[in-house]
């Protein structure tokens, strides 16, 4: 098949095939134009009613799905949530294991205006089962309360106890925190939600919180009280560690445009989570973005990674040959980990 045919003009055969990438282009946009139009939910529709919905629920077999930073309010933002929020609502197809609900790990909103959280709540009215969501530190406070509720709480369901701390601004509430990891002792699991992770998912960026003397702690409060998983976002990733038995999940790729390599966990991205009597599994379920947004940015931020990796300017240069002191001091201090 040739570009062009004899007289230097675009081939048939090639513009059948541009007119059909533009089609699927246009396409792959029309599920914004519903979701401009539809209503919200009711302000009604938030964390403690989504817990009262789950107050019946029995046994020890069930599901719940887990996303983070979707930050409504921006059309490329709204346009992979909507299409992550596809793919959650056909989690139950196969039918093998009760979906009771979807958690948000924080940052439901843009930057906390209000249009965002009337954004959000529509997306929100798209997911099937009680959506609850955790604060970030995007969330404007007074208005996470009118339109999500409580940002924080802690409710069982089944055999599980789930803990939403609030730790948009740093440390969470410990006192509160452990309090209510010791009423999760009655139970078979905990799970813990809080916007920032307790350590640094990708070491190559600005996030700083390996250092931070209260993050050590509270994994080590975790630990103590048998915490299954730690649930977190911030950071427009996947990441999974363990830290003395309990597994922390970055999982930021609810839709927020990702600046992160792929290659490094910087994609569109939610978790399941299955618990079965006492054992506890996840899988990360991959998302690739809407078509026109993938050609828009997407390919685009992968290809200047490439570029940037092959053709870096600091060994042609002469760059990056200062050492480079670590931005807190006394790192090493027996005094500043333990006081």
């Amino acid at each position: 098949m040739t570009i062009f045919d004899g007289g230097g003009k675009v081939s048939k055969p090639i513009k059948i095939v541009l007119a059909i990438a533009a089609l699927l282009i246009v396409y792959s946009f029309l599920p914004l134009i519903p979701f401009w139009l539809m209503q919200p939910a009711p302000n009604t529709e938030n964390n403690q009613a989504a817990v009262q919905k789950l107050s019946k629920n029995e046994g020890t077999y069930f599901s719940f799905l887990v996303f983070s930073d979707n930050h409504a309010g921006l059309i490329f933002n709204d346009a992979a949530t909507l299409k992550e929020i596809w793919h959650m609502n056909r989690e139950d197809r196969s039918r093998k294991v009760p979906i009771d609900f979807v958690l948000s790990a924080g940052d439901v909103t843009l930057d906390g205006k209000t249009a965002h959280f009337k954004a959000y709540k529509k997306l929100q009215k798209l997911i099937k089962w009680p959506l609850i969501a955790t604060i970030g530190n995007h969330d404007d406070r007074k208005l996470f309360k009118k339109y999500c509720g409580s940002e924080k709480l802690a409710f069982s369901n089944r055999n599980a106890y789930f803990i939403i701390a609030d730790n948009e601004g740093g440390a969470p509430d410990l006192e509160w925190l452990e309090a209510e990891l010791k009423k999760g002792k009655e139970y078979d699991h905990i799970f813990v939600s809080m916007h920032k992770p307790l350590f640094d998912p990708y070491q190559q960026d600005w996030y700083n919180v390996d250092n931070a003397p209260w993050a050590y702690k509270l994994r080590k409060l975790f630990a103590e009280y048998d915490v299954d998983m730690v649930f977190s976002g911030h950071r427009h990733m996947f990441k999974h560690e363990e830290f003395d038995g309990v597994d922390y999940m970055v999982t930021g790729g609810g839709g927020m445009l990702i600046e992160i390599p792929e290659a490094d966990g910087g994609y569109l991205h939610y978790v399941r989570v299955v618990v079965n009597n006492d054992y506890v599994t996840y899988e990360v379920r991959k998302v690739s973005p809407p078509l026109w947004e993938y050609v828009t940015y997407y390919f685009w931020k992968e290809a200047i990674y490439w570029v940037r990796d092959l053709y870096g300017s600091g060994y042609i240069l002469g760059r990056n040959t200062k050492i480079l002191e670590p931005r807190v001091s006394g790192l090493n201090d027996k005094e500043y980990w333990f006081e």
